[in-house]
């Protein structure tokens, strides 16, 4: 059956749902977005995608699947800089440092170098003191601010349509009588309403399909992620230092000038705000990890007061026991049933494997229907 002929529905507007969408687009399919919040809208605590700091540096050593799709969305990545050089992603050095080096660490080691052709294990002579072991490569970084609105510009040059919604489950927007008030997004774009009935659903809900109904996966919890943005234009590199603690600190430049300075990997918990003693210790290892976020007159002195931060920022990351779930299910609405395509649950990963489990979702999307 010809593709385009298919209306198809994304839920969710998030780096996983644009990719998909787009990619959707691409295969032939009519495709609408629906979501709650969209990239521009301020900032909210349900929306995961505009918190991440967003680099690619794969920790999926022991999860197959994810492996793969990272590995699948760095070559489109990289031909995304090729085709169009404004892309508000760069190419930068990255150094991953640790403080103990184990069988753990070896394995990390080992998964990093065949995921980096350009990957060197630096001599002991380059390493911070305390550190055993350390790797330098090049990755990507990615102005998640500026990404997430090309993304949807993209989307919608493309032909695609959105509409601002707020769905307790997936069928109240499939049901003819019963779907919640649409507004068309942007307000003065495209057709004021969607088909009545597509062909197949794409639930990329994130930590939204916990809550979802006609999905309430309980498998699914948040990560939370407490990170600061740095004025730092100066930084040209990316560090990521495991301390023997198991806490990990990392910096990730932007196109902007601004530097990610993070982090936190809190499961299950909710707190929606940033906490005064986590910034804290954040700035001091961020400092530790990586002198060159002060300002060169004031490195010396190494004052945690004398970086300059921009935002305090926290995210839920949409963590699934089990891992991420690429699949298909039916939905019966009345005397209609649907196909449904889930693909959420990527925990931290969602940027580095967007474009891979976007073209996952497409190839289940044309199988259903």
């Amino acid at each position: 059956m010809a593709t385009k002929s298919l209306d198809v529905f994304v839920i969710g507007a998030g780096v996983i749902g644009l990719s998909t969408a787009i990619c959707a687009l691409e295969a032939g399919f009519r495709v609408t977005i629906f979501a709650e919040t969209f990239p521009g809208d301020k900032k909210s605590i349900k929306y995961t995608s505009c918190w991440a700091a967003a680099n690619h540096v794969s920790v999926a050593a022991t999860n197959e699947l994810l492996h793969q799709l990272e590995r699948e969305t760095l070559p489109i990545f990289l031909s995304l800089l090729k085709e169009d050089p404004l892309v508000p992603v760069m190419i930068r050095p990255h150094k991953s440092y640790s403080q103990v080096y184990g069988a753990k660490e070896q394995e990390q080691a080992d998964h990093l170098a065949r995921c980096y052709t350009d990957l060197r294990v630096m001599d002991p002579s380059e390493l911070p003191e305390g550190v055993a072991h350390g790797a330098l490569f090049s990755t990507l970084c990615i102005d998640v601010p500026r990404y997430l609105p090309y993304l949807m510009d993209r989307f919608m040059t493309a032909g695609g349509h959105a509409f601002r919604v707020t769905l307790p489950s997936l069928s109240a927007l499939l049901s003819e009588k019963n779907r919640p008030a649409l507004e068309p997004f942007p307000p003065t774009s495209g057709p004021t309403q969607p088909s009545i009935f597509p062909a197949a659903v794409v639930n990329c809900t994130g930590i939204g399909a916990l809550s979802m109904g006609d999905v309430m996966d309980t498998n699914l919890y948040p990560t939370r992620g407490e990170v600061l943005i740095i004025r730092a234009p100066w930084i040209r590199d990316g560090v990521a230092l495991l301390y023997s603690d198991g806490h990990l600190t990392y910096t990730i430049p932007r196109q902007s000038g601004d530097v990610i300075l993070g982090g936190t990997f809190q499961p299950n918990d909710w707190h929606p705000t940033s906490r005064p003693e986590t910034v804290k210790l954040i700035k001091e290892r961020g400092i530790a990890a990586q002198p060159e976020l002060l300002p060169a007159d004031k490195r010396e002195a190494k004052n945690i007061d004398d970086l300059d931060v921009v935002e305090e920022c926290v995210g839920l990351r949409p963590t699934r026991k089990g891992g991420l779930r690429i699949e298909t299910s039916f939905l019966a609405v009345g005397d209609k049933t649907f196909p449904v395509v889930h693909n959420y649950g990527h925990g931290g990963a969602g940027y580095q494997s967007s474009w891979g489990s976007a073209n996952a979702a497409v190839e289940l999307l044309k199988s259903v229907v």
